[in-house]
């Protein structure tokens, strides 16, 4: 899908980096958020960074070990810290870990806000089976290595990881809490996963909860989801350092009946 009228163009010689602030700072409009490029920019400081390069330094199956800043981690992850730093959820869901950069920067908020819980289904894709995704994804763990092996031990507190397919083990944990505040879909992307999984995350969520689901262009389930609901909803270019002309993650809103 191309980018919507308004966004910045290659024309513009518009980066990865400025596009990313622009982002943000929509995001930040849509959901009336509007401290979420300040609690971004603490990832600026390279903390986050620098943990995610020592945990990976020994595992030669992780082919990157440097990174030149945070934005190598892409739009996705930036603007997922930065609105559970200002959202301050109770619980946060998550879908698919694999190596768990995205579960580390939902930590690294939860660590700093000093509250809240991420619970993350997976099935694993280990190198002696192969994927478990049906999706094309070609992506294994290291050998020896477990579903999240990137998150640093000193974060590890405030998550509850279950092992299996995301559509069976989370309904039982889910059906025991009141309400979630934030359901995040990065497993399978395959219609009929991406559809049950954003079902599924959609009875559970509070009003007013944020539902995200990444790679929202491999099929139609979000916008499935949020025809049938009629709720606010955007969509945003997952870029990183690069400028990028598509839009994958969608992020839309349980508005109050």
């Amino acid at each position: 899908m191309n980018a919507p009228t308004g966004w910045p163009s290659k024309e513009m010689q518009v980066d990865g980096i400025a596009q990313n602030y622009f982002q943000l700072g929509k995001a930040a409009h849509f959901l009336g958020l509007g401290a979420l490029l300040n609690y971004a920019g603490e990832l600026l400081e390279g903390k986050l960074v620098r943990e995610i390069e020592a945990s990976v330094a020994d595992v030669p199956e992780f082919e990157t070990k440097k990174f030149s800043s945070v934005f190598d981690f892409r739009f996705y992850r930036i603007f997922v810290y930065a609105l559970v730093r200002a959202v301050r959820p109770d619980v946060f869901v998550e879908s698919g870990i694999l190596h768990g950069l995205t579960s580390t920067f939902i930590l690294e908020a939860l660590h700093r806000n000093d509250s809240g819980l991420l619970i993350s289904a997976d099935l694993p894709s280990y190198p002696e089976t192969g994927p478990a995704n049906k999706d094309g994804c070609i992506a294994v763990l290291p050998r020896g290595k477990e579903p999240g092996w990137v998150v640093p031990d000193a974060k590890a507190s405030r998550w509850r990881r279950l092992k299996g397919e995301s559509t069976k083990v989370l309904p039982p944990v889910l059906t025991q809490m009141p309400s979630i505040d934030i359901f995040l879909h990065d497993s399978e992307h395959t219609t009929q996963t991406m559809f049950e999984e954003l079902q599924l995350g959609w009875k559970h969520l509070r009003e007013g909860g944020i539902l995200i689901c990444d790679n929202s262009d491999m099929s139609s389930a979000f916008h499935d989801l949020v025809g049938h609901y009629r709720c606010p909803f955007m969509q945003f270019s997952t870029c990183d350092r690069h400028y990028l002309d598509s839009v994958n993650l969608g992020v839309a809103v349980k508005a109050s009946r």
